[in-house]
C-alpha cells in the first residue's frame, strides 16, 4: 500500500519504538522497502521481549564457542534451533531475568543485563561489591558459575517512551554461599543488602508493587524497596505442610494470583540415605522401596557392597536426579488473630489458561491460547540443578520437560543440553 511507504521515516521509526514483541520490528521491516530501510538504520534496536518462550540452550565448553561466538537458542513455538552470533556471552552464566533481558556474570566478576536480540547492555555493579562474600576465597569460576543463583526485575530496564535506560528498574538477586537477598539499580555503584529473617531462599518475583521470596523451607517474605528507609523482608506466608528442604520451590505471579510451586524429584540424588529428613507425604512420590534397608540380608555383604560400588563409579547414572512432578499453592489472604501471616495456602489442581515456566530464569506465567504450540494446564521447566551438574556423565541438562497438571503426565519440549557448568534456561 503506497501511503504506508510514503509515512515519514520519523514516524515509522516512533511506531517501531512502541512496538510489544521484538518479532514484530522483523514483521514491520516486511511492510515495505521504505518500512524495512528504517529497521535496519537503528544500530541497535529497542530491547523487547519475544513473543513466545525460547530456550537458551547449554553452553557446551567453559571457554565458550570461540570461534564462532554463537549461543544456540530454541523456539519453543515453532520447535526450531537458531544461532546467534553473541560474543558478549561467551564463557558467561546467564540467567534469565524477565522482558527479554539476561543478567550475565564473567570470570572478570562483572554483571550486566544483556538483551541478545538488540545487543543493548547495562553494566551493574560487580560481585565484588556484595556485601557477604565467600570464606574462604574461592576461584573466580566458581563465583561466576554459583554466586548468584536467581535474578528478578520489577520492571523493564528499558523506557520505550524517551529511548533510554530505566533508573527506576529494580534489580534483585539471591546471592552467596547462604542465599540471602541483595537489590541494586542502573547506575547504582554497588549491591545493597537486604534485611533477612531467613537464609537459603529458592526463588524471587514481583508482584503488585513488592518483592516475594520462598527459602528452601517454603515460607514465603515480601519487601518493599523504599530508599528512603532500610529495607527489610517480612514473612506472610507459613511453611506449607508436608514439604521438605530438598523440594525446589518456585514462585511466581499468575493470572492476578500469587502461586508456589513445588518440584519433586526423585533419584538415587534424592534418597532417603542423602536426606535424612526427608519423608513421605502429600507433595512427594518417591518411590523409597529400593533405599529401605533389608532386615533378613546377611551382615557380611562387603563382596556384593565393592561390586556395586565399582559398577556405579563406572556407569555413573543418567538419572542421578530427575524431576516426577509438581504441586502448585496458591497464596489466599486472609487474617486470624495472632498470626504474623498475611497469607495460607490453597491447593491448585488446574492452571486455566496459563502455562507456567520454571528453571534459571524468573519464574513466568503466560496465556497458552496466545501462543501457538503452547499447552495450558502445564508447567515447562529446564534443568536447574546446577549443583550436581558435575556428578553425571555427561553433565547437566537433561531434566527437562513438561508436567501436565490433568493427568500428572510429563513430557520433553527439548531432548537435553549437556554442561558441567551452564544451564538451559527460559529466555521470555
Amino acid at each position: 500500500m503506497s501511503n504506508w511507504a510514503d509515512l515519514p521515516h520519523f514516524i515509522v521509526c516512533e511506531i517501531i519504538c512502541r512496538l510489544s514483541f521484538f518479532d514484530d520490528i522483523f514483521i514491520a521491516g516486511a511492510v515495505c522497502k521504505s518500512w524495512k530501510s528504517v529497521v535496519n538504520s537503528f544500530e541497535k534496536p529497542p530491547p523487547l521481549p519475544p513473543k513466545g518462550p525460547w530456550i537458551m540452550l547449554s553452553e557446551e565448553r567453559e571457554q565458550g564457542n570461540k570461534e564462532s561466538k554463537t549461543r544456540s537458542l530454541f523456539n519453543l513455538l515453532d520447535t526450531k534451533t537458531y544461532d546467534f552470533k553473541l560474543p558478549e556471552l561467551v564463557g558467561r552464566k546467564c540467567l534469565g531475568t524477565s522482558f527479554g533481558w539476561l543478567l550475565t556474570i564473567g570470570a572478570d566478576l562483572q554483571i550486566n543485563l544483556f538483551h541478545p536480540l538488540s545487543k543493548h547492555l547495562i553494566s551493574l555493579p560487580p560481585q565484588t561489591t556484595f556485601r557477604r562474600q565467600y570464606t574462604p576465597e574461592v576461584e573466580p569460576e566458581h563465583l561466576r558459575n554459583m554466586f548468584v543463583p536467581k535474578c528478578v526485575l520489577s520492571r523493564s530496564p528499558w523506557n520505550s517512551v524517551t529511548n533510554e535506560y530505566d533508573r527506576d528498574c529494580i534489580i534483585m538477586a539471591i546471592y552467596g554461599e547462604i542465599r540471602t537477598l541483595a537489590f541494586t539499580r542502573p547506575g547504582y555503584k554497588a549491591w545493597i543488602d537486604i534485611e533477612c529473617p531467613s537464609r537459603a531462599y529458592d526463588d524471587i518475583t514481583f508482584y503488585k508493587g513488592n518483592f516475594y521470596a520462598v527459602d528452601g523451607h517454603g515460607e514465603v517474605f515480601a519487601c518493599r524497596i523504599d530508599d528512603s528507609q532500610k529495607v527489610v523482608a517480612k514473612a506472610v506466608a507459613p511453611r506449607p505442610e508436608g514439604t521438605r528442604d530438598l523440594i525446589k520451590k518456585y514462585i511466581v505471579e499468575s493470572a492476578g494470583d500469587l502461586l508456589l510451586v513445588l518440584r519433586v524429584r526423585g533419584g538415587h540424588y534424592y534418597s532417603i540415605e542423602d536426606y535424612p529428613n526427608y519423608e513421605e507425604d502429600e507433595f512427594n512420590n518417591v518411590d523409597l522401596e529400593d533405599d529401605i534397608e533389608d532386615e533378613d540380608a546377611p551382615e557380611n555383604e562387603s563382596e556384593e557392597e565393592v561390586e556395586e560400588e565399582e559398577e556405579e563409579e563406572e556407569n555413573i547414572n543418567d538419572n542421578s536426579y530427575v524431576t516426577i512432578g509438581f504441586t502448585v499453592l496458591k497464596l489466599k489472604r486472609f487474617t486470624q488473630a495472632g498470626s504474623k501471616y498475611k497469607y495460607k495456602y490453597e491447593k491448585v489442581d488446574n492452571l486455566g489458561d496459563r502455562a507456567l515456566f520454571v528453571g534459571d530464569n524468573s519464574s513466568v506465567s503466560l496465556s497458552a491460547s496466545s501462543l501457538n504450540g503452547c499447552k495450558a494446564n502445564c508447567i515447562y521447566f529446564t534443568d536447574d540443578n546446577i549443583e550436581l551438574y558435575e556428578e553425571t556423565l555427561n553433565g547437566g541438562g537433561y531434566d527437562m520437560g513438561v508436567f501436565n497438571m490433568k493427568d500428572g503426565t510429563l513430557d520433553k519440549h527439548y531432548p537435553e543440553s549437556f554442561s558441567y557448568y551452564s544451564t538451559p534456561l527460559w529466555f521470555i
